[in-house]
């Protein structure tokens, strides 16, 4: 019995002892070696169409018929949709009938020229007559054939005819004046009514293919609301990446930057690029700025697909640790069997939760350290 009791404890003892020795073992090995260290700026983005443009209306009113549907390749000028512009219409066809009427006063051979040169005949052959008139009778009163009243009474008729005449072709004049006057006024008038309606025809401004239709026939489009977006066009052969940059890491940033992307459809795969163009203006809200990458896929994928990037400031080689193994400036390393403690000097930079060491280790020297 007694033997019992000492071969039970001894195995308590054994198995006390292995659970100890097991616990106190416990850590990790990491073997170093020279890589590749990168420093990079994070950022997020989506896919785009190089040179897209999103069309918006700059005038308000129903969508009265669309012209095309996504995936369409449309030229520059193209009308893509009209905008109900009924009243517009109206006000054109009225001027453009005012404009004819003095149009036609204006002709050579008009009617209302001819009543007024007809009507200036007349006084000037009045005229005329009189002035002939008033030079017999001047002679006449020179060699006293005619008396003093009479001679008066045709020199009032003569200035009569005369401020007659001139009244009505000075009329005609400022008739024809005013005629050329109101044909310039209401063709400036038309000409600006021409452009308005023109909004309402929307345009492409550039090649491209309808990257997305906004609107449906029907809709009402309110000009001054966020709202008033129609149709997107782009090159779907010409792709860029968009990525927003937080404010603070643009001073790093320049053009010509190696670029990193990832996409959720492949997640196995780097996509490379390079920066193309930072926009000189920052978004206010989510003070980020925008920057165009340009972006090698040689894969399928969509305009507006989400992408992760990382654009490369620097690479260069280093020694990198576990931020675990280091412990108020020293690491343990395992030699000949054996830990040893070994000073080193760690850049005050986290790679990924491994550090950067600057001194005091070299490679393919193993590091121990717990969990």
């Amino acid at each position: 019995m007694k033997k019992i009791f000492i071969a039970l404890g001894f195995l308590i003892f054994t198995i006390l002892l292995f659970f100890f020795l097991k616990n106190n073992n416990k850590g990790k090995y990491f073997k170093i070696e020279k890589k590749e260290i990168v420093n990079a700026v994070y950022a997020s983005g989506y896919i785009d169409s190089e040179n897209s443009v999103i069309i918006k209306s700059e005038v308000s009113g129903y969508v009265e018929k669309i012209y095309v549907k996504e995936g369409d390749i449309v030229k520059k000028g193209d009308v893509l949709a009209t905008i109900s512009n009924k009243t517009l219409l109206e006000n054109l066809k009225e001027i453009e009938y005012q404009l004819s009427l003095y149009k036609e006063k204006l002709k050579e051979d008009s009617d209302y020229r001819r009543q007024f040169l007809e009507n200036i005949k007349i006084k000037e052959t009045n005229y005329e007559y009189l002035k002939n008139v008033y030079e017999r009778r001047k002679n006449l009163y020179e060699k006293g054939l005619i008396s003093k009243e009479q001679f008066e009474e045709i020199t009032k008729n003569l200035k009569t005819a005369k401020e007659d005449y001139e009244r009505t072709l000075l009329n005609y004049k400022d008739s024809i004046k005013d005629i050329e006057y109101q044909i310039k006024t209401l063709s400036a008038r038309k000409s600006e009514i021409e452009k308005e309606i023109d909004k309402y025809y929307i345009k492409s401004p550039t090649d491209g293919t309808v990257l997305r239709k906004f609107v449906n026939e029907g809709d009402y489009i309110n000009s001054m609301m966020q709202t008033n977006q129609l149709f997107s066009i782009g090159n779907t052969q010409k792709l860029e990446t968009v990525l927003f940059v937080d404010e603070e890491y643009v001073p790093l940033i320049k053009e010509g930057m190696e670029v990193l992307i990832k996409i959720d459809s492949y997640q196995d795969k780097i996509f490379k690029g390079y920066i193309k163009t930072i926009e000189r203006q920052s978004d206010r809200n989510s003070r980020t700025v925008k920057v165009k990458t340009l972006v090698n896929y040689n894969k399928p994928v969509l305009l507006n697909m989400t992408v992760e990037g990382n654009i490369i400031l620097s690479k260069t080689e280093g020694i990198l640790i576990p931020q675990q193994a280091y412990k108020s400036g020293y690491v343990e390393v395992l030699e000949n069997g054996k830990k040893r403690k070994v000073k080193v000097d760690v850049e005050n930079k986290d790679y990924n939760g491994m550090l950067r060491v600057l001194n005091g280790l070299k490679e393919n020297q193993i590091v121990y350290y717990n969990e």
